[in-house]
């Protein structure tokens, strides 16, 4: 029963370090050093409204897959309306934002690797349990840095990775540590470290999507490396991925008159992470029509992704999540549209466009997958970028992939958002796509904000 307590008192002393200067400056209550067990530490990493559910979507709300009606747009509060419009300021010292509710799971994440070191003694004797958690806490670090360097940091670039700034990389528990930016580059090998030692500690697939896998592990890498340009990482990463697990689910199968077509724990999924973010939520947000317009009538995404308003705009539907909340976490579906582009841009067209079909053939009608030809290299980059959109849609990945695909001169991406005469405009490589940071953040520890 004591030690169900000091769990209890563990989950709340650190849910309720809820402001950034709490997170950022108090050392931590002594109670939270109360963990003696390795099951003390497994109860910490299975706190899901911690460590999978939380404010997520600020890459896709400030993406071009929706748009809002400016009567809509003027009901929301300050920093949502910024979002919207690529703002200098989107929290407004708020109790719940992203930055926070990442930095959370970064503390979660080394709490449990510090108290790990204390507990070596134990690696013998409960080595699997041990092994797991270690690679479920680098893991659960590596999502969080992966998703704050590509929300708060410019996209990596060959030529500029080196002095470009990164996020803070708490790598301890010790809140007395300065806060600094590190390099992009930093941060991205950062990320690769950890996913490298957790891949070799994690069950190959997990029973419980909740929880990383090899899998996931081996999913997050091959995001990472397409983002950092290494393509053949990038393919070799996602292979090694569906070499444990390819199965996808075919489409044909659903029901498109389901409210929520998809449910939660799917074949698919490798690792639910996801929450609701209001800018994009389904009673707000409205689908871009050129975007909805371009999937198939023989697509059946269209029927099970979308529903129709009364105003015959359209609205997304399709979370594997299974619900309103918006799914953002990984799915095999990863592996093979990383591999596919990659072996593309490494020259390798027909063996990319072979991964590229295993997805389609689940998706359209067999009389109606499209294709190109294996010898038309930009033919099939094209498809493989516009099918990668349509089967990625609302789970916080446009975002990414416009901040990389800006990178290449042939497939650059201006965003403009519409509102009551005036036109907000976004172009390529422009500062804002590192989102600003938290001005209380900046208050507080003195990094640089990202210029406007």
């Amino acid at each position: 029963m004591k030690k169900l307590l000091n769990i209890a008192l563990i989950v709340l002393i650190v849910t309720q370090l809820t402001s950034c200067e709490q997170f950022l400056e108090l050392k931590p209550d002594a109670k939270l050093k109360v963990a003696t067990t390795l099951n003390d530490l497994d109860a910490v990493m299975n706190n899901t409204s911690v460590m999978n559910y939380y404010t997520m979507g600020i890459g896709e709300a400030s993406a071009d897959n929706y748009y809002v009606d400016y009567n809509v747009w003027k009901s929301l509060d300050q920093g949502e309306r910024d979002m919207y419009t690529w703002g200098n300021e989107i929290f407004y010292q708020s109790s719940s934002n992203p930055w926070m509710d990442y930095y959370r799971v970064v503390y979660y994440a080394n709490f449990v690797l510090s108290n790990l070191e204390l507990m070596s003694h134990l690696e013998v004797s409960q080595n699997s349990l041990f092994r797991n958690l270690k690679g479920r806490a680098l893991f659960f670090r590596a999502y969080s840095f992966f998703k704050l360097v590509t929300l708060f940091s410019k996209t990596y670039d060959l030529n500029t990775a080196e002095s470009d700034l990164g996020i803070p990389l708490r790598l301890s528990d010790d809140f007395n540590q300065p806060t600094t930016r590190a390099s992009v580059n930093t941060c991205y090998h950062q990320i690769c470290e950890d996913l490298i030692a957790a891949k070799d500690l994690l069950n190959e697939r997990s029973t419980n999507q909740h929880e990383p896998s090899r899998h996931a592990a081996l999913l997050l890498l091959s995001w990472t490396s397409l983002i950092m340009q290494d393509f053949q990482m990038a393919a070799r990463y996602g292979q090694e991925a569906l070499s444990i697990d390819d199965r996808l689910i075919d489409y044909t199968m659903y029901n498109g008159s389901n409210s929520f077509p998809f449910e939660m724990n799917n074949r698919e999924v490798a690792f639910i992470a996801g929450g609701v973010n209001n800018l994009i939520g389904y009673w707000y947000s409205k689908i871009d029509l050129n975007l909805y317009t371009s999937y198939s009538p023989y697509d059946f995404r269209k029927s099970l992704f979308f529903g129709s308003n009364t105003d015959g705009s359209i609205y997304f539907r399709g979370s594997y999540l299974g619900a309103n909340g918006l799914f953002m976490g990984l799915a095999t579906t990863d592996a093979y549209f990383n591999v596919a582009e990659s072996l593309i841009r490494l020259g390798q067209v027909s063996d990319g466009l072979r991964y590229l079909n295993e997805v389609l053939k689940m998706r359209y009608s067999n009389a109606n997958i499209p294709t190109v030809q294996d010898n038309d290299s930009k033919s099939a980059l094209q498809l493989t970028l516009s099918e990668r959109r349509k089967e990625f849609i609302m789970r916080d990945s446009r975002w990414i992939d416009i901040k990389r695909l800006n990178k290449f001169e042939d497939s650059q991406i201006v965003l403009k958002r519409l509102l009551n005469g005036s036109e907000y405009v976004l172009s390529v490589n422009d500062n804002k796509y590192a989102l600003p940071i938290p001005e209380e953040i900046i208050q507080i520890t003195g990094i640089p904000q990202n210029p406007r």
